[in-house]
């Protein structure tokens, strides 16, 4: 366990500080108004593919994809870029697989991330619906992975719940359940490997297409190609992310000392 991962502490201890938190930043506890902006997925592709500029506010989005494909970090990145905007953002830890470095990486501020872990499904959906109710929150990741079932009343209220709430909240899970929560939700994005990523002889990431095969609020249909680093890959992503843009290399960087980035057929 790293030094900054968040602490385990009482529940209404911790919503008392956040809702303290937004206070102090002007964040107050009305409901979120119709024409308040989308919350970014942090991938400008995929905010354009949405087109609504993000997920929209009162959704329950669903991130349809394979074991090991970025569903995950995509969520991640979402609560990062929320964080940005100075929102705020809760992650729902079912199977406690919650990786605090990675999700540090990928940008996220463990200072004010409110980890939240269940004992089942049923209560993992229900402490959903209460993170809603509460109208603290901008967004949270509902990670149902390793479930197998989950009330289907319960679920199928979420929508609902969040519509008149305005969060988002972003659903990840391995089948059965990607059928319930795929009808549920207001948005379905599904991904599928391209392509991997490659420095030399090492795979540092995948290339994904992520294609809008829902949207209650705008036409489905749009597909965006997202680059999914690995955690390692990561340490070198400013080289990477040159490489694959094919932009000028900073001076920093010895180009000679390093092989180059390649993109491997799936």
């Amino acid at each position: 366990m790293i030094a900054d991962a968040p602490a385990v502490r009482p529940f209404p201890e911790l919503l008392e500080e956040l809702r303290a938190h937004g206070v102090r930043r002007g964040i107050g506890p009305m409901p979120a108004q119709p024409m308040a902006p989308p919350v970014s997925t942090g991938q400008p592709g995929l905010d354009a593919a949405l087109r609504t500029g993000g997920w929209p506010r009162g959704a329950l989005a669903f991130l349809h994809a394979p074991t090991g494909l970025g569903a995950t970090t995509l969520a991640l990145g979402s609560l990062a870029a929320c964080q940005a905007a100075g929102g705020l953002v809760a992650y729902v830890d079912l199977e406690g697989s919650f990786d605090a470095a990675t999700a540090a990486a990928l940008g996220v501020d463990l200072r004010w991330l409110l980890v939240v872990r269940p004992s089942d499904p049923a209560e993992a959906v229900e402490l959903a619906a209460w993170l809603a109710r509460s109208r603290l929150l901008d967004a949270f990741v509902l990670d149902l992975h390793g479930a197998r079932v989950a009330p289907r009343t319960a679920l199928d209220r979420l929508p609902q719940l969040l519509a008149r709430t305005g969060s988002v909240a972003l659903a990840v899970a391995d089948p059965p359940l990607d059928n319930p929560l795929g009808r549920a939700a207001g948005v379905r994005v599904t991904l599928q490997r391209s392509g991997w990523l490659a420095v030399g002889r090492d795979l540092v990431g995948q290339r994904v297409v992520a294609a809008v095969a829902r949207h209650r609020w705008a036409l489905p249909g749009g597909r965006a190609e997202l680059d999914v680093w690995f955690a390692e890959g990561r340490r070198i992503d400013a080289l990477l992310r040159a490489r694959a843009h094919l932009e000028p290399m900073p001076a920093v960087v010895d180009t000679e000392e390093r092989p180059a980035l390649r993109v491997l057929s799936a």
